[in-house]
């Protein structure tokens, strides 16, 4: 009987030592298998491109706006200057559209051109204009309004002038506007014929290169010639821009800081009043 209890509680311990196996082995083998499949992944993801891995998603392609025309002022046909534009537009057709031979068909020239003696007038008339601003108003630039140091030298300015000058520089102002809508919309033009030109074909002259070359050469020196006189207005009226702001200044100095009448102009306004008594 005790051999028997013996027997069967052997038996019982074996069982439960084959479980315990059984079930060790089974966790070797997750931890196995899950090691593996960790070691994989990672391995996977140092086999990627660094640029793949980190690198964010490309950005859409930025869409390219279209340039926009230069707005142009509606300029006064009273004012000399819109008198002498709209005189250059007598006898062209607005409804004409110029054209050259090219490779596919006729070029067609942009329809804010109305002919090479339409377009050199308006530059003319830009130029001219130029040269009377500079000639006018440069007076306000020379008197360096800018540059007084103390209230002395501001008091020594007359205020008429200060006045007159201010009413001056808001004139020039006025005027260069119109003459640089006036100047970017005529050189606006001559380049897009310019590039025009460049796709012109003249298959019947000998020598087709010297001529087209010649024609691009004819409108680049309109172009050069009104630019070199704009470029030095623009330059004066930097300068007028800043006179008048020194101006208003002045004026405010002047009227709250400097005596209405000088000492020897009370003096002599005094002693004329003693002789007449």
């Amino acid at each position: 009987m005790t051999n028997r209890r013996y027997r069967s509680h052997s038996a019982g311990a074996s069982n439960t030592f084959a479980y315990a196996s059984v079930a060790l082995l089974s966790l070797l083998l997750l931890d196995f298998s899950s090691s593996g499949a960790s070691a994989q992944s990672r391995q996977g993801f140092r086999d990627r491109p660094f640029d793949r891995q980190f690198a964010p998603a490309p950005a859409p392609a930025p869409v390219q706006a279209q340039q926009a025309e230069p707005k142009q002022l509606k300029i006064d046909p009273s004012t000399p200057f819109g008198g002498a534009l709209a005189s250059c537009d007598k006898g062209s057709e607005e409804d004409i559209q110029f054209g050259l031979p090219g490779l596919k068909g006729e070029v067609k020239l942009d329809r804010c051109y109305r002919g090479r003696q339409q377009l050199v007038c308006r530059f003319n008339v830009i130029v001219a204009e130029g040269k009377s601003l500079t000639d006018e108003f440069t007076r306000i630039v020379d008197q360096k309004y800018p540059e007084v140091t103390n209230l002395e030298a501001i008091c020594k300015i007359d205020f008429d002038a200060l006045v007159r000058d201010s009413a001056g520089a808001a004139e020039f102002s006025k005027r260069f506007a119109a003459a640089r809508s006036e100047y970017e919309a005529r050189s606006t033009c001559a380049t897009k014929v310019k590039q025009s030109i460049q796709d012109v074909t003249l298959p019947d002259l000998l020598q087709a290169p010297e001529v087209i070359k010649s024609l691009i050469d004819a409108v680049d020196q309109e172009i050069n010639r009104v630019s070199v006189v704009q470029d030095q207005v623009s330059g004066l009226a930097t300068k007028v821009d800043a006179s008048q702001k020194s101006i208003a200044v002045l004026q405010k100095i002047h009227r709250a800081m400097c005596l209405k009448s000088k000492p020897d102009t009370v003096s002599s306004e005094k002693g004329a009043a003693s002789s007449n008594m």
